[in-house]
């Protein structure tokens, strides 16, 4: 756990507002003077689908705000999408879901919590009072609705015209998107809105934090609770997560870039962030870690290697949020020895594993080891000359390798300048 996460719990002696606006982390708000609701403590809410037994760095930045509004004396909740995950969230998606089983949703939501918790304090009631976090589930009161109960209890308060021009509705009503917007989806909205309200009437929660494509979710929540409730409630967004040169956050050739480190090892996830573009290292320390703003602008007033640092501190604050501070020291270790001039690849930390008795062609362990999505891409790697066999450049993708290429017990590949992968001889 980290062990400088949580200082003043009490009151918010720092506004919430600031902070986000320091770091570039506020894209819209639903209130004007919403910096004014957090010159007192107040709570507020996030939530996480569970569509996945991890989260990926895309929500890192949701979570960050959570751990910012603890800091800053707030109450965060967190809430699980137990009941919401069996729709599945059209916003930002071109086509439907994957629809999942109650069991892995279950399974799904523990991991997510033990993920979360690792950046914010947990306490056990909504009752408790102060900046304790507290998480809840909302199949509790979702999954216990039959039918003509929703209708006739919150059908009466949602306009379907006013429902057609969010965008998360909008972008599927294209005729250009074959998939278009089933019904099923169509009433995400409507269960994020009850959720809203019913976070108001259990906790008073007064404002809905979210990504950028959550923002007419909010909005609907914000106008359920004022028509039921006569509640004065509030939504905060932030901007969604993109890179400077146009391409995807948080993928790398490997796929997506988990928190869990049994799908994206510290050492991978720690290059990841060491690689990053010059553009965005100011923005992603601003956004990904609790480097002061002073410190941020001081470290990335250089170009080109003048950067270098910054990258290093942007890899290693968040390696150590999310996988702890020994993994963190690991990965930095192993990631600065094995691009040294001495090429120390022996470490626990660099990505391994023991290479098969009979060995394999160059483009078979290339695909094994991650460093190629298939043989056809590892083909490309090769013949555009990024592929190397410990120091030495591959020709051919058909090349055989077996223990007998085993220098120091182990056979390494690198691909490009950045990345390896060490396979250990038994």
């Amino acid at each position: 756990m980290i062990t400088d996460k949580l200082s003043a719990m009490t009151t918010p002696t720092v506004n919430f507002y600031d902070v986000l606006r320091e770091r570039g982390l506020v894209a819209q708000t639903t209130d004007p003077d919403i910096r004014q609701r957090f010159e007192k403590t107040l709570t507020a809410y996030i939530g996480f689908d569970a569509t996945a037994d991890s989260l990926h760095v895309g929500s890192l930045v949701p979570i960050m705000g959570l751990a910012h509004l603890q800091r800053c004396g707030h109450r965060p909740i967190v809430l699980l999408g137990g009941a919401t995950t069996l729709i599945g969230d059209p916003s930002g998606k071109s086509e439907a879901r994957k629809m999942l089983q109650h069991q892995q949703i279950d399974a799904n939501a523990q991991a997510i919590a033990a993920q979360i918790g690792r950046f914010v304090r947990f306490d056990d009631s909504l009752a408790t009072s102060g900046g304790g976090a507290v998480m809840v589930n909302n199949a509790d009161w979702l999954a216990k609705l039959n039918w003509i109960d929703l209708l006739r209890t919150y059908g009466p308060h949602f306009s379907v015209n006013r429902m057609l021009t969010m965008d998360s509705v909008k972008s599927r009503l294209d005729p250009s998107n074959e998939s278009g917007l089933s019904f099923l989806e169509f009433n995400y909205m409507v269960m994020q809105a009850i959720d809203f309200l019913k976070l108001h009437q259990m906790c008073g929660c007064s404002v809905q934090l979210g990504g950028q494509d959550q923002w007419g979710n909010i909005v609907m929540g914000i106008e359920l609770a004022r028509r039921m409730a006569n509640a004065d409630l509030a939504g905060l967004t932030f901007p969604l997560v993109t890179k400077s040169d146009g391409g995807k956050f948080g993928k790398s050739e490997k796929g997506n870039i988990w928190l869990d480190p049994r799908k994206t090892s510290s050492y991978d996830f720690y290059q990841f962030w060491r690689n990053t573009a010059d553009a965005d290292v100011a923005k992603f320390l601003g956004w990904f870690t609790f480097v002061p703003m002073d410190e941020v602008r001081k470290l990335t007033g250089g170009q080109g290697a003048e950067l270098n640092p910054a990258k290093q501190r942007l890899a290693y604050e968040i390696t150590r949020l999310v996988h702890g501070q020994d993994e963190a020291d690991k990965a930095m270790d192993s990631a600065r020895k094995a691009f040294s001039a001495s090429r120390d690849v022996t470490g626990d930390a660099i990505p391994h594993a023991p290479l098969p008795p009979e060995g394999g062609t160059i483009a078979q362990l290339l695909v094994a080891a991650g460093l190629a999505s298939s043989n056809s891409d590892a083909k490309k790697l090769v013949q555009g000359g990024g592929v190397r066999l410990h120091d030495e450049k591959v020709s051919d993708p058909q090349q055989r390798v077996g223990p007998a290429d085993a220098r120091d017990g182990f056979v390494l590949l690198r691909a490009g300048k950045k990345r390896l992968f060490r396979f250990d001889v038994a």
